[in-house]
């Protein structure tokens, strides 16, 4: 049987410690680095995925603040708004409040002084009617007259009054 299949142990012992080195070279430098590698990269790859998480996290937490503080800053904002208008409202009350004290006390004086003008133009009158009255008396007194001059005189007198 020698054309049968054979194996030669020498060639064969031969080639599994050719493969043992092999596996052992390949094994210390090839696959040993190489496992590290994959293993690092793996390791950075889930950190990397973990950060994007964790950052997701965080963006939707500062998204959250961010809406939260955005309503409470319309809510001071209105609330600052209603604030200033009633402070104005105010302000335009006591204003107006002010202006009617100043017109009743301008129309008051106003009403003192007419009042004042309008005593003194009596007095005026008053007198201007004595002195006329003593200047006619004084005037009959002179003349010894009759009855139909006197009413002469004191109708002449009257039409000057009346002028």
């Amino acid at each position: 049987m020698e054309g049968a299949l054979q194996v030669d142990w020498k060639v064969f012992v031969g080639q599994l410690i050719d493969l043992a080195i092999l596996f052992f070279v390949l094994k210390t430098f090839v696959f040993g680095p190489l496992s590290n590698m994959l293993k690092k990269r793996q390791e950075k790859i889930e950190e990397g995925i973990n950060k994007s998480a964790e950052a997701e996290i965080k963006l939707k937490s500062l998204l959250e603040t961010k809406q939260r503080m955005e309503v409470e800053n319309e809510a001071k904002r209105k609330e600052i708004i209603a604030m200033a208008e009633e402070e104005a409202k105010k302000r335009l009350a006591d204003a107006l409040e002010k202006a009617e004290q100043e017109k009743a006390l301008l129309l008051n004086k106003a009403e003192n002084e007419a009042a004042a003008l309008i005593a003194q133009q009596q007095k005026e009158i008053e007198k201007k009617i004595v002195d006329n009255a003593f200047v006619l008396a004084e005037k009959l007194l002179q003349e010894n007259i009759d009855e139909a001059k006197n009413k002469k005189i004191t109708e002449e007198f009257l039409n000057k009054l009346s002028v």
